[in-house]
């Protein structure tokens, strides 16, 4: 892939050819969104323009140019789709200038199967514990957070002290089947961007991903990563304890309800750019049944049932934020509150809090002799308590009444998720196989 511009040739002299420290390009969606669309970098993020302007590849504020025009021009819909481009289109950059040091539109084949190689196992010194804030606010700048990295291996906060154990992960770290597949789909879409932009002559991702050894078809099904009864039953008594000895829990009593009750995504209940759950989205039909209103995947609003059983978290919840009652279709209250400050809470933010709720339960299961099962709950994510309610009700209400409330476009789709009815016919028939002969 070369470049199809012909552009005065620019001095490098003043970049040095020593290897450079991965710095994050791109700053949140928020603040991404802030940006000018003709700006090409913030005022108030001068790191990142030091940075770029310092790599030793001459065309490397072009592709900065166009990669950022690529996530204004993708990321626009939501937050979930910026930061997906975003990850792997910066990996992408840091890798192609400071290790392939060439341009992204002068990689040929075999440096994009380099590539592969290279995010398949990357070096240490790339890789973090946890997930951290590409900047920090310091003194009204916004500055480099050291503790970023570009890959990230998430392990529970109790192990994180273990310095021994975690360069063994970091030098043990694979890239998943997951995380391979959206870095193809994301490249290829990329790719067909600087083509269309006559800043590419062409796509080889397809072709790359085709010869790929990484890649696995795999034809088996993967059971939905859910709590069992006995983890859920713990994280509901331990956060209820921590709701009666600290009033701010409530709020995370509220939202690990949300999340399992109501089947919702975390960033269902987040403030995007687009959309601010308030409490006014809850209401009443004629016949007084209980509904909530969810901006959902792929800008699509629907409406989940509320059951009965939820109401008195609701309750207990405005009730600490001073509010009575039902809540009215007027209210503007953001559903999500933040203890300092105003307005909602962020993806992220909420997550920190569920992340809580599940190491005090952790730490209550293993007190109660629960050992096992407590370290599969080092496991869980936020989208747990999601599959966790849907799991426990799909035998009791009807497939289409699930799909509804979960926001499939499709039955199959509940099922194959869920149900997975194939899979049990299959296991059922196989269970009658004989070793002798009749």
């Amino acid at each position: 892939m070369a470049n199809t511009k012909t552009t005065p040739a620019k001095t490098s002299a003043n970049k040095s050819s020593t290897n450079f420290v991965a710095e994050p390009l791109f700053d949140s969606h928020r603040y991404f969104q802030q940006l000018h669309k003709n700006q090409l970098f913030s005022d108030d993020n001068p790191s990142v323009e030091l940075f770029v302007r310092s790599v030793p590849v001459d065309d490397a504020i072009d592709d900065y140019k166009y990669t950022k025009e690529f996530l204004q021009s993708k990321g626009r819909r939501n937050e979930a789709t910026y930061n997906l481009f975003r990850g792997e289109t910066e990996k992408f950059l840091l890798w192609s200038w400071l290790i392939a040091k060439k341009s992204v539109v002068q990689l040929k084949r075999r440096d994009l199967e380099s590539y592969i190689d290279f995010i398949h196992k990357p070096p240490v010194d790339w890789i973090s514990d946890n997930v951290y804030r590409r900047f920090d606010n310091r003194n009204g700048v916004r500055s480099i957070n050291d503790s970023w990295r570009p890959f990230t291996i998430k392990i529970p906060k109790s192990q994180r002290n273990d310095d021994i154990d975690f360069k063994k992960k970091k030098q043990n770290y694979q890239c998943s089947q997951d995380a391979l597949k959206a870095t193809f789909s994301t490249l290829n879409v990329y790719y067909d961007y600087l083509v269309t932009e006559d800043y590419a002559f062409g796509n080889a991702i397809a072709s790359v991903k085709k010869d790929c050894p990484y890649v696995i078809k795999n034809s088996s099904f993967t059971e939905v990563k859910r709590l069992s009864s006995l983890q859920w039953d713990f994280i509901l008594e331990s956060t209820i304890k921590m709701a009666s000895e600290n009033v701010d829990h409530e709020r995370t009593l509220f939202i690990i309800a949300c999340l399992k009750t109501l089947y919702l995504r975390v960033s269902e209940l987040s403030e995007r750019n687009n959309w601010v759950p308030v409490m006014g989205h809850f209401w009443q039909d004629s016949d007084k049944n209980h509904w909530f209103k969810v901006f959902g995947k792929g800008a699509k609003q629907r409406d989940v049932t509320v059951p009965d059983s939820f109401l008195p978290y609701l309750e207990r919840y405005r009730a600490t934020r001073g509010l009575s009652g039902y809540p009215l279709s007027s209210e503007t209250d953001p559903l999500v509150h933040k203890l300092k400050g105003s307005g909602g809470m962020t993806s992220r933010q909420l997550r920190r809090i569920v992340q809580q709720a599940f190491d005090n339960a952790y730490n209550d299961m293993i007190r109660n002799g629960f050992k096992e099962e407590a370290q599969t709950l080092k496991e869980a994510t936020t989208h747990w308590l999601r599959h966790t309610g849907a799991s426990m009700d799909i035998d009791s209400r009807p497939l289409k009444h699930m799909a509804d409330e979960l926001g499939h476009a499709s039955m199959g789709t509940t099922d194959r998720v869920y149900v997975q009815s194939d899979h049990q016919e299959r296991a059922k028939s196989g269970k009658k196989r004989v070793i002798e002969s009749k």
